[in-house]
């Protein structure tokens, strides 16, 4: 016959060694590889994979290193909240984009579309919608679920070496027949945000381990079986699935906003377009026939050192600072002439 009691106390002392073992486990990656955190993080959304939590202040801390803080409006952006009329005293700018778009690695106010503002608001309001992690998929969708609202004489794209995979990790904008089409994220792995992104354990060095891990591999299996998906529908075994799909959606976001009179400018981050030879032909094409304005950043970086962010992103307060000084300038110029 079982021993009732000594059962349970089996079962509450391998706890209390499991907890024991967590919490040395958690003391030491705090002092030999501390993780860097960022609570709250990523709110589940099945449009768009992940979306900004309303109303949050969220806090960015590489232990012992640095820390940012970046404060999302209640319409679910960063920045000032502009908010949402079917009249507007100025002229609106969205800039879509992501992680470098959004500021990643800089405190509120000094993300480039915030310095643009100080150049501008007096003609301009500038909407950022820009969300790390995004690709052009989801900025197309959030683009015409929001962002069009705000009537927008400019949009501005950002573009980065790795929105070509991001493209295929939330699939969530499709063309057929010539139409953007939504379609819920595919993803699998996406239910983690859904219950875990504002849990306590986000706080947690030991879970930031094991979670970069375990994503980056469900992310580069997933991505995996899109592209092979992808390039068995296509005869051209020399055409890459990813340059394929992005040129398709940046084409056709292009030219319908050049129908409705919006004008696309497109940066890029320092010379990653050139990773996309394919990309960069079509963008270079869409420029030279009027239907976006590219504008390359990286001379702006010359003879400029020390402009990366402590975080790890390759635009710091400084870099922030010239983009959008520099921006600003070509507008004003632009709008000038």
């Amino acid at each position: 016959m079982i021993d009732k009691k000594k059962l349970t106390f089996s079962f509450i002392a391998i706890g209390l060694v499991c907890l024991i073992l967590l919490l040395v486990a958690e003391f030491l990656v705090r002092i030999f590889r501390p993780q860097p955190v960022l609570y709250p993080r990523w709110q589940y959304s099945p449009e768009y994979g992940h979306v900004l939590y309303k109303n949050a202040t969220m806090k960015h801390k590489g232990p012992g290193k640095w820390q940012f803080t970046y404060t999302i409006n209640e319409y679910g952006y960063r920045g000032k909240k502009i908010p949402i009329s079917n009249c507007y005293q100025k002229d609106t700018i969205v800039v879509l984009g992501d992680s470098y778009s959004f500021g990643t690695g800089v405190d509120d106010g000094e993300e480039y579309p915030s310095v643009m503002t100080n150049y501008l608001s007096d003609n301009y309001d500038i909407i950022n919608l820009a969300v790390g992690g995004y690709g052009l998929t989801q900025e197309i969708r959030r683009f015409y679920e929001f962002g069009q609202l705000y009537q927008p004489k400019i949009v501005i794209l950002q573009f980065c070496g790795n929105d070509p995979t991001e493209n295929f990790y939330h699939r969530v904008t499709e063309i057929e027949d010539g139409i953007f089409i939504f379609k819920d994220t595919n993803n699998s792995v996406d239910w983690v945000k859904q219950y875990f992104s504002k849990s306590i354990i986000q706080r947690s060095q030991l879970y930031s381990l094991f979670r970069q891990v375990a994503y980056l591999y469900f992310k580069k299996r997933h991505i995996k079986t899109v592209r092979t998906e992808l390039r068995q529908r296509n005869s051209e075994e020399s055409v890459s699935p990813r340059e394929e799909f992005h040129n398709s959606l940046l084409e056709s976001f292009a030219k319908d906003l050049s129908g409705k009179g919006t004008h696309l400018m497109m940066i890029s981050v320092n010379g990653q377009l050139d990773g996309f030879p394919r990309i960069k032909q079509k963008v270079s094409e869409l420029d030279q026939n009027g239907y976006l304005k590219y504008i390359e950043v990286a001379p702006w970086f010359e003879n400029v050192e020390n402009y990366d962010s402590p975080e790890g992103h390759k635009w710091g307060k400084k870099a922030h600072r010239i983009v959008g000084y520099k921006l600003a300038s070509y507008i004003n110029d632009s709008q000038s002439h």
